[in-house]
């Protein structure tokens, strides 16, 4: 487990990819924790509740995992994340950049 404190996003990100690298049984959470998550085909306006405590499963897991601080994931990236890790879609746009730069 990575001690070291994390606020800057992409040290968060670095010790997520670490954990799950270095820990297969994280990798298999990760993923099925992803594949409970909607894949956003459905049209809503709004997170369902049942999705947004997928979502905040994860980030404690990751959080459990990393032994740091971890901002969580927002409705974008999960989407993102679910459509790379289980549909095997690559992102064209990455929802960790700001779109105004």
């Amino acid at each position: 487990m990575d001690k070291i404190l994390h606020t800057e996003p992409r040290e968060q990100l670095r010790s997520l990819y670490r954990s799950l690298v270095g820990r297969p049984e994280h990798l298999d959470e990760f993923r099925q924790l992803l594949s409970e998550y909607p894949s956003g085909e459905d049209d809503y306006t709004t997170e369902p509740v049942s999705a947004a405590e997928v979502r905040e499963k994860l980030c404690q897991r990751i959080r459990d995992w990393t032994g740091g601080p971890f901002g969580g994931f927002t409705e974008a990236q999960m989407l993102m994340w679910r459509a790379i890790v289980i549909e095997r879609r690559l992102a064209l746009s990455s929802p960790w950049t700001d779109s105004k730069s």
